[in-house]
């Protein structure tokens, strides 16, 4: 199992995807009851398309502000770019790019170190950050121990 000392930043190239999502500003200690609703309401509407999402969810962080603990987001499903919009819903592409990947396993309140190290590769090998992303390939309703919470965090960079 990966460990927080084992951070390793990757360069990949972003495949370009587009999301359905729904964007909201709040404080972090709502975050998990936002996405379980969101998630859920996401899935929904896209099922009523038609739509299967062959990933797991996504979150999209457009700001962080760790002093006033709130966030500018978005919970966001890939879905073709045929897609078309749903109501009451917001559609994203993010073209394909240039890339960093970190994988973390672990509790979701325990990724600063992950954080740091794009943050320090960016810095190193100036690049400028465009997005930040999450993918989540755990349920914690289903995987009850943190430590097997699997997480790709992507900064998608100039």
């Amino acid at each position: 199992m990966e460990t927080i000392t084992k951070l390793e930043v990757k360069e990949i190239t972003w495949p370009g995807k587009t999301f359905i999502s729904k964007r909201t500003k709040m404080s972090f200690d709502k975050l998990s009851t936002f996405f379980g609703e969101t998630y859920g309401a996401i899935y929904s509407a896209l099922g009523k398309q038609g739509i299967q999402s062959q990933e797991p969810p996504f979150s999209i962080y457009y700001s962080v502000d760790e002093a006033k603990k709130e966030t500018d987001l978005a919970a966001a499903v890939a879905v073709p770019e045929s897609a078309k919009d749903i109501e009451g819903f917001e559609k994203v592409n993010i073209p394909r790019s240039k890339a960093l990947l970190v994988t973390y396993y672990g509790p979701y309140d325990n990724m600063r170190p992950a954080y740091e190290k794009l943050d320090e590769y960016v810095a190193k090998h100036n690049l400028k950050r465009e997005w930040m992303l999450e993918q989540y390939f755990s349920d914690p309703q289903v995987e009850k121990d943190p430590a097997k919470w699997k997480t790709d965090i992507y900064f998608i960079v100039k």
